[in-house]
């Protein structure tokens, strides 16, 4: 809601500059969208008057003029012939700049010297809305009593701000510029000007003029007229159309002017009817026949339905409720005798309608947000008065009044002492008084309760909450202080174990150069049969009621897909080097359809590539995150299909399966366009937490060196390497570790034959180990390997 400040000091004493009156109104909860100055594209321009002219000695079409701006006197180069001597004109002095952009700077004009330049209303940003000639093309003239000298922002009417409010829907009250003047005198603790509404009328019969029949009263609960007569259609003043132009309506004629005021100002949508063009008199409020049509005054013709709500006639619609009045009873030059409406429609009919139709005006919009009955009859009491202030029209006496819905009238009681339960601070009763006094809620205090009685335009206040709400949004949310609540206590807040344990993990991965992904918990069959040789099986996957989309239908059974696809998309813009993880959840169904929360698995998944990751660097990365759960971790063959069967492994804790990582799988990669090899990992985070070594364990550093031994060993192709190493440190009680370091194929070795090239670690925390002590170890070791798993050493 735009609302200028020259008008706003009609109801209120602002002596407070503009960021100061911002801030208070932000204080008291009205949003400030935006604060423009109408002059601000004006600057150094000044009132002048013509002392002489003079023909310019080296142009015919150019005069030049002596003027005098109070400061000094200046030459002033024109091609006006308008202009004479002893006018009054706006002056753009040296450096001035003006609303089309121009930079003015003295200068030579064909040999003699200019101070500036003459101004029309097209420099100045007015049309004739602002001043008298505002739409002549050339200098304007200003009025005789212009200052000369005085800045030519404040003669023409742009030396003004206009605040732009940003209204809530529950407070429709604000969308009118009284409403604004209401609050801002509640900002700066004053009163605010009551809205003139006083007119006389002269004797009849409005039931001579029309007739008023309301067959929707559900969609109409409140419906009036009056009549004026002995109209004369004129221009509006100056008054009134600089008022609305600075809000952005052009003055039209005054009756049509005076209802477009007293939308901006009270906040009332109003249309005025040509009595002439109402067939038998007659108006019905009435819902529109399926099909039936109606050209309202924008010019276009529109189809209507039985939702639609219209204003008709006896044989046609003349308006569209709430919306727009049809182009065939509108206000006309010869209209001699006017019926003014003014309504309470229901909001939600109005919203539909307009939507439904592509038709929306500024009526709709405040209907939209919600009219009072109370400030129908206000908008109709002040749209006479500015009749009779203009002399436009006489008032014929008597109203018509179909309402089914009384003025809202609240009286909301309670105990006083609710207020410092709700804002936890103690606020004497006189002050209370003042605040709700100054809303125009009138305060009565009986006991221990409080009773207010709500103004019929607040019908947002309908509880006691609302009250309170009302006295600290002026008393100042800055003045409350933090209290404890009744019989409460202090408590801690932080995250739990489980929480911080999490955020570790996240250290360790970002403390390896992992960068974290976060996804959608939902993908759809196109991205999962990328991680199949042979077609996804989506019969177990949980599908959503109403997905985004075909591609985000399902919840997700494994985090990989979309780790792969995110690699994918690296990969395609040439980042190759990747390391990602994720920290998210799979979902599986304990039974389809549901009939249960499914369980919900917290995981991680990590992916890596580039020309410094291999099998070996990801297994010491998974491990590396293995180890803050401080358990053994034992490491099979995996049998996932989307990863490479020779490069991968399950991960097993106290014999339970946690998860599995490897190379992924050849045709994987190319199902995913992955540029080069990838390596992929998941592990149940719920599960390794819950299997967790909460107990810490300390030894001290090893006081005696160890002793490493090599050793190349060839075995049949099937043998897997970590049941190799799990056989090593089971037989040998003094192997610290024992270390895959290479693997050797060829032919010599023979058929369907490998060798593994291992490090093991001997020491023994007591003494140093003698050679004795080590050769039974290794001989104890390679028994146990040939015996178990036809290894021997290669010569």
């Amino acid at each position: 809601m735009k609302a200028p400040i020259s008008w706003l000091k009609e109801y209120v004493d602002i002596n407070v500059d503009i960021n100061t009156l911002c801030e208070k109104m932000v204080a008291i909860g009205l949003e400030i969208e935006e604060v423009c100055y109408l002059g601000e594209n004006v600057t150094n321009t000044v009132v002048g008057q013509i002392l002489s002219i003079e023909q310019h000695p080296n142009a015919d079409k150019l005069v030049v003029c002596k003027v005098d701006v109070k400061t000094k006197e200046i030459q002033i180069v024109t091609n006006s012939k308008t202009v004479k001597v002893g006018d009054k004109v706006p002056v753009a002095l040296d450096g001035a700049n003006l609303a089309t952009g121009q930079h003015i700077v003295a200068g030579q004009l064909r040999g003699v010297h200019s101070d500036g330049m003459f101004c029309g209303p097209e420099e100045l940003g007015i049309t004739k809305d602002y001043y008298p000639n505002g739409d002549v093309d050339g200098v304007l003239v200003l009025k005789d009593t212009a200052v000369v000298g005085q800045d030519v922002r404040k003669e023409v009417g742009i030396d003004d701000y206009v605040i732009d409010v940003a209204v809530t829907s529950n407070r429709p009250d604000c969308n009118s510029v009284y409403g604004i003047a209401r609050e801002i005198a509640v900002a700066l603790g004053k009163k605010v000007k009551p809205l003139d509404v006083s007119y006389s009328e002269v004797d009849g019969n409005i039931q001579d003029y029309v007739s008023v029949e309301v067959t929707a009263p559900d969609l109409c609960p409140a419906y009036f007229m009056q009549a004026v007569k002995d109209v004369k259609i004129a221009d509006s003043p100056l008054w009134m159309t600089s008022r609305l132009a600075k809000i952005g309506l052009h003055g039209i004629s005054n009756m049509v002017d005076v209802t477009n005021y007293v939308l901006m100002e009270v906040g009332q949508p109003m249309h005025a009817f040509d009595e002439s063009d109402l067939h038998d008199k007659t108006i019905i409020v009435r819902r529109a026949e399926e099909g039936e049509t109606i050209i309202p005054l924008d010019g276009k013709e529109y189809r209507l339905s039985k939702d639609n709500l219209v204003i008709a006639d006896k044989t046609r619609p003349v308006g569209l409720a709430g919306i727009m009045g049809g182009a065939n009873s509108g206000i006309k030059p010869e209209t001699e005798l006017v019926v003014f409406e003014a309504a309470k429609f229901a909001h939600d009919n109005i919203r539909h309608s307009s939507r439904n139709l592509g038709l929306r005006s500024d009526s709709s919009a405040r209907f939209e947000k919600g009219v009072d009955v109370y400030s129908v009859q206000l908008g109709l009491d002040r749209a006479l008065c500015l009749v009779e202030k203009l002399g436009c029209g006489t008032i014929v006496k008597g109203r018509i009044a179909k309402v089914s819905e009384k003025t809202f009238v609240d009286t909301i009681t309670f105990e006083y002492s609710r207020i410092k339960q709700l804002l936890g601070i103690e606020i004497d009763k006189r002050t209370v008084k003042k605040i709700l006094n100054n809303l125009n809620v009138s305060v009565s205090y009986k006991g221990k309760e409080i009773t207010c009685v709500v103004p019929g335009y607040r019908t947002d206040l309908q509880r006691y909450c609302d009250i309170i709400e009302e006295i600290i949004r002026v008393y100042g949310y800055d003045n409350i202080s933090g209290t404890m609540l009744e019989n409460s206590h202090i408590t801690y807040g932080g995250k739990n174990k489980k929480d911080l344990f999490v955020d570790n993990c996240h250290n360790i991965l970002t403390g390896m150069r992992y960068n974290q992904c976060i996804f959608y918990p939902f993908g759809g069959k196109g991205l999962y049969d990328k991680l199949t040789l042979k077609g996804f099986d989506m019969s177990k996957n949980i599908k959503l009621l109403n997905p985004l989309g075909e591609e985000l239908s399902v919840m997700h059974t494994t985090m990989c897909a979309d780790m792969l696809q995110c690699a994918s998309l690296n990969h395609k813009r040439k980042n190759l080097d990747v390391k990602l993880y994720e920290y998210g959840a799979i979902y599986l169904a304990k039974a389809l359809p549901l009939v249960e929360l499914p369980d919900e698995k917290k995981g991680f998944c990590l992916f890596a590539s580039g020309q410094n990751v291999d099998f070996d660097s990801f297994k010491c990365d998974v491990l590396t995150l293995l180890d803050a759960f401080d358990k053994k971790v034992h490491l099979e063959r995996s049998k996932e299909e989307f990863l490479h069967p020779g490069i991968s492994a399950n991960v097993y804790v106290d014999g339970k399966y946690c998860g599995f990582f490897g190379k992924v799988h050849p045709t994987i990669a190319k199902n995913f366009g992955l540029a080069v090899d990838g390596y992929v990992a998941q592990l149940d985070f719920d599960t390794l937490y819950s299997l967790k070594n909460d107990a810490f364990k300390y030894q001290t550093f090893a006081k005696y060196p160890p002793v490493d031994r090599d050793f190349a060993l060839v075995m049949n192709e099937e043998v897997l390497a970590q049941d190799v190493l799990d056989e090593i440190k089971k037989v040998c009680p003094l192997c610290e570790y024992a270390f895959l370091f290479d693997v050797y194929r060829h032919e010599s070795l023979g058929q369907n034959n490998k060798s593994l090239a291992i490090t093991v670690r001997f020491r023994d925390n007591t003494k140093t180990l003698t050679d004795t002590e080590i050769e039974n170890q290794v001989s104890v070791c390679l028994k146990a390997l040939k015996d178990k798993f036809g290894a021997v050493l290669r010569t």
